[in-house]
């Protein structure tokens, strides 16, 4: 998966200049920035990343440098997930080359998020794959990203 340009009404710079913090921070802080792995499904390229949760958005924003030394940034409001994979579904739910280009330890922080890009006219399928430090720091983000859905939802709900 390619990272592509974000979209949103929040710049990069105004979530990405947020305090960079512990996992726990995700609780108390509006929005969280965190460094991690993007890594290519067909190719298993990692590329350095980072990631901030905005809580008052309600959305994952990801920035990372492209294969042209650009800038790419995915901003996706956690109502467009769809799915979630971790390596606790089985190695199957991932690419061979992927498996391949990773360690033991980053295995167990990857995860692929699956979500939905509204073009208008038609809705498009993508993801993205990332690898938190450890299972603890991801389970935490997808904890995060969890509550962040549900809140969302029942704000939806309200109007």
């Amino acid at each position: 998966m390619q990272l592509s340009e974000g979209h949103g009404d929040k710049s990069a710079g105004e979530c990405l200049v947020a305090i960079e913090g512990h996992p726990s921070d995700f609780a108390t802080k509006p929005a969280v920035k965190r460094k991690c792995l993007q890594v290519s499904e067909s190719t298993g390229l990692q590329t350095e990343a980072e990631y901030c949760v905005d809580v008052e958005l309600g959305q994952l924003m990801v920035k990372a440098i492209g294969r042209l030394g650009h800038q790419e940034i995915v901003t996706l409001p956690v109502t467009s997930i769809t799915d979630i994979y971790t390596i606790d579904d089985g190695q199957d739910c991932f690419p061979v080359p992927l498996m391949k280009s990773l360690s033991t330890e980053e295995k167990a922080g990857l995860f692929f998020i699956e979500f939905t890009v509204d073009h208008g006219a038609s809705i498009e399928h993508a993801g993205i794959c990332l690898v938190e430090a450890s299972r603890s720091a991801r389970d935490e983000l997808l904890q995060r990203l969890f509550q962040l859905s549900i809140a969302s939802t029942l704000a939806s709900v309200r109007e």
